[in-house]
């Protein structure tokens, strides 16, 4: 993979797991205020964060999976590559391991994505409480 296209990889997995966690957020958030589970305050923010966190890693893990598994493909003089690309490496994952061969690494990812989204989220709400305040 060359270094465009490693960038371009990172590029569409990171804004996968922007986008999931910006989304799914404030989704998140609303239901649990609306349905009176908890008062709007910490609590609320953590178990939101974490599970914006959660949607983030389910939707970032297949990407990465792929990614890596390009990256580190092995390509011999005269014999053709595995992969000719993201998707035939998608497909052929999938079709040799089977779906959830997407989600190897998951544990690591959650492990990373869930308290990262939490301190995320936790300090967007303080820095919008301070503004509010002013």
């Amino acid at each position: 993979m060359s270094k465009n296209e490693e960038s371009a990889a990172c590029g569409a997995g990171c804004g996968l797991v922007t986008a999931s966690q910006l989304a799914s957020y404030d989704q998140f958030k609303e239901m649990i205020l609306e349905r009176d589970l908890m008062k709007d305050g910490l609590g609320t923010h953590v178990t939101a964060s974490f599970a914006a966190g959660f949607v983030a890693a389910v939707a970032s893990n297949p990407v990465d999976v792929i990614k890596t598994r390009v990256m580190n493909m092995k390509v011999e003089a005269g014999m053709a590559a595995p992969y000719s690309g993201a998707v035939d490496c998608a497909m052929k994952t999938i079709k040799a391991e089977g779906p959830m061969a997407l989600y190897k690494g998951f544990i690591p990812t959650i492990s990373r994505q869930g308290p990262f989204t939490i301190v995320l989220f936790v300090t967007l709400e303080q820095v919008r409480k301070l503004f509010k305040d002013f």
